[in-house]
């Protein structure tokens, strides 16, 4: 950390710069009424030579006044303009410093798309959406990757905050920025999930999806779990201390494990069969056929022909959909993928999992 740092943060808690009889050095320090509680030795500049070994100390000695970790301490005087979630990986038995390359590249893709969902949640809270809109991608980018830490093995994710939105104005209760409602959505979700497998009840995670997980945040979060071959993940959050959070003083760290699996799951299954489709005329062109046997063959249908097209669902967006289709119907539609044509055909969407899939259909046309 830098002193520019350093100083800030003393200045703005109550620490007073004294004068020191060598001008290489700058005394701060902390009262206690009319005592002394803790006082500082910081080096004028940050090329003296003893620079680094003055703010190791100054950060010690901050750690046992405030009863913090160092590493926390640090956080607070170089990162007081983000917040960091912390996920921590680690075996039932025994420990590790390190994590095989293609777990650590899924657990990071996953926790990247956890993120992503959480921002468009946060932007438009619903219990499930088919694909996150521009601000997931923005929200990602914004965010950066921190250091590493001890204790099997930790990862930090960053998200530095709208500094202007965190100044104070007198009288005026500032507004928190769109960064912090983001990870504050996500530590409510996670108390909300603990809840849940307390009560052994899904209704928590299924009535809270407007201020913590969505379905698509609980499967993110449950593909992070499967990555991590085995293990459990720890997550925490450090708030930046220039911008109080509801959530900071009794926050404790939430580990995801199996339960937590379980119910993430089955709450995002749910929660996707939250929004009742109406009868829709579903029309797309299709490209993917799938029969268990060749059409013509199975007068007693006891084989399903199956297409995958696609359905522009709202404007702008375009999902895939499954029809199952009669043997006459099937051959048609794959001559209609062949000539490159459109398909309609009327009936419910149903999101099952991951899929759409058209249910009841009927007046099944190629448009010409």
């Amino acid at each position: 950390m830098s002193l520019d740092e350093l100083r800030r943060y003393l200045l703005g808690h109550s620490w007073q710069a004294v004068d020191h009889p060598n001008r290489l050095f700058k005394v701060f320090e902390l009262h206690e009424g009319n005592s002394v509680q803790s006082s500082l030795l910081l080096p004028s500049i940050d090329s003296q030579a003893d620079a680094k070994q003055l703010i190791s100390d100054a950060v010690y000695i901050l750690s046992e006044t405030y009863g913090l970790s160092r590493e926390k301490i640090a956080h607070n005087i170089s990162g007081w303009d983000c917040d960091v979630l912390r996920a921590r990986l680690f075996k039932m038995r025994g420990s590790e410093r390190s994590l095989p390359l293609n777990v650590a590249s899924k657990v990071l893709s996953d926790l990247k798309q956890f993120i992503g969902h959480s921002a468009f949640t946060e932007f438009e809270p619903k219990p499930y959406f088919d694909k996150a809109g521009g601000i997931s991608r923005i929200f990602v980018n914004q965010c950066r990757f921190g250091h590493t830490f001890s204790g099997s093995f930790g990862l930090t994710i960053e998200s530095p905050l709208e500094v202007d939105a965190m100044l104070p104005l007198e009288g005026v209760e500032p507004e928190l920025p769109f960064e912090r409602r983001v990870f504050e959505r996500i530590a409510t979700g996670f108390r909300t999930l603990q809840k849940s497998i307390a009560e052994d009840s899904l209704t928590p995670l299924i009535e809270g999806y407007r201020v913590g997980l969505n379905a698509n945040m609980c499967r993110a979060l449950s593909d992070a779990y499967e990555a991590v071959d085995g293990r459990r993940i720890e997550y925490d959050f450090w708030w930046s201390a220039e911008l109080s959070s509801s959530l900071g003083l009794d926050w404790e760290p939430f580990v995801y494990e199996g339960r937590a699996f379980e119910f993430s799951r089955a709450a995002a299954m749910e929660l996707e069969k939250a929004e009742e489709i109406p009868e829709t005329k579903v029309e797309g062109r299709v490209y993917a056929l799938k029969s268990e046997t060749p059409p013509g063959l199975d007068d007693q249908h006891e084989f399903e022909h199956l297409i995958t097209m696609y359905w522009e669902r709202e404007k702008g967006v375009t999902v895939s959909i499954r029809v199952p289709l009669a043997s006459h119907q099937y051959i048609d539609a794959c001559d209609a993928h062949k000539d490159g044509k459109k398909i309609r055909i009327v009936g419910y969407p149903e999101k099952q999992g991951k899929f759409w899939t058209l249910t009841k259909p009927k007046e099944f046309s190629v448009l010409r």
